[in-house]
């Protein structure tokens, strides 16, 4: 019985990891110095072309034991191809109340933060993320990369 559980369980993980990601943008922006300073806002310009799509956005963070905090503060402004300008300010829990990291890895943690869910860009064009750190320490220690991820929303997705 056991056994075939885990052929089963075996077979979903493959025929999972084999199906088409509908990956639209994706970049990562490093810290050489493993901290980021206030002053450094972190700049991806994401291509839309398609304005029926739906797209799912995220953050992700990559952060070592370094970081001092269980949480982070992050300001995210977006530019529209009007030129009008949306911010959002976004906390993340980053790891539980006895400082194990919620992100995967080992030595450097990589966790995923939702921006935006189901949004549908009004115009074709460049939307322009900018990502600030909004916090007391400066420069933030542990935070090695940032990153933006733009995926394309699929039927089967689960709402965030």
């Amino acid at each position: 019985m056991n056994s075939k559980c885990l052929i089963i369980a075996g077979l979903m993980l493959v025929f999972t990891a084999c199906s088409p990601v509908e990956e639209h943008y994706y970049q990562f922006r490093s810290f050489s110095s493993g901290a980021w300073d206030a002053q450094e806002e972190i700049r991806f310009e994401v291509p839309v072309q398609s304005i029926r799509q739906l797209y799912n956005v995220f953050l992700e963070l990559r952060n070592t034991n370094e970081y001092n905090f269980r949480n982070i503060w992050l300001v995210v402004d977006i530019l529209n191809t009007d030129g009008s300008l949306q911010t959002d300010t976004i906390h993340a829990t980053l790891a539980d109340r006895n400082g194990r990291w919620y992100g995967n890895g080992i030595s450097i943690y990589d966790t995923e933060i939702p921006v935006q869910t189901n949004i549908q860009y009004p115009d074709s064009g460049i939307y322009v993320y900018t990502i600030r750190q909004e916090m007391s320490e400066n420069p933030l220690r542990g935070i090695t990369d940032v990153g933006l991820r733009v995926m394309k929303r699929v039927k089967s997705e689960p709402d965030y």
